[in-house]
């Protein structure tokens, strides 16, 4: 056998195993696909899953406002992404929202919520809204 055209074993194995070193290191730039959910990197360098986003209309006394949350968020977080300062506690039925925009429930008036025009029989941390829902937010005496 030739010596020019034979391989060194030991030569050979040191090249695949440093092609397949170089392969692996490189795949996160080389687009390498996934079933998993592609992630984003947020300005502190945290990575975070992508999310569908949907528009829900709020209505708090006669202001009205778009506001748009992620897919599967409940009518209290249409009410923090809103904006409208508010205060909650939690109670034996979840969320209950105790003041929106300074208005405070006392005695037996306070905040209700309907969703489309319908009051929905589970608490606003539970109710999970639908792109193009309208939630509104009343102030009532019981």
């Amino acid at each position: 056998m030739n010596r020019k055209t034979a391989q060194n074993p030991t030569t050979h194995s040191r090249a695949m195993a440093l092609l397949a070193a170089l392969l692996i290191a490189a795949a996160p730039f080389l687009g390498a696909c996934s079933a998993a959910p592609s992630a984003a990197t947020g300005s502190g360098g945290q990575a975070f899953e992508q999310q569908a986003r949907i528009s829900v209309t709020q209505k708090v006394g006669d202001a009205e406002k778009a506001v748009e949350v992620a897919d599967g968020a409940t009518v209290l977080d249409v009410l923090k992404a809103s904006g409208i300062p508010f205060e909650s506690s939690d109670g034996s039925y979840g969320a209950y929202v105790t003041s929106i925009d300074g208005k405070a429930a006392e005695g037996s008036s306070g905040w209700t919520y309907s969703v489309n025009g319908e009051e929905p029989t589970v608490g606003c941390g539970e109710y999970k809204v639908a792109d193009g829902d309208v939630v509104t937010w009343e102030y009532v005496s019981f």
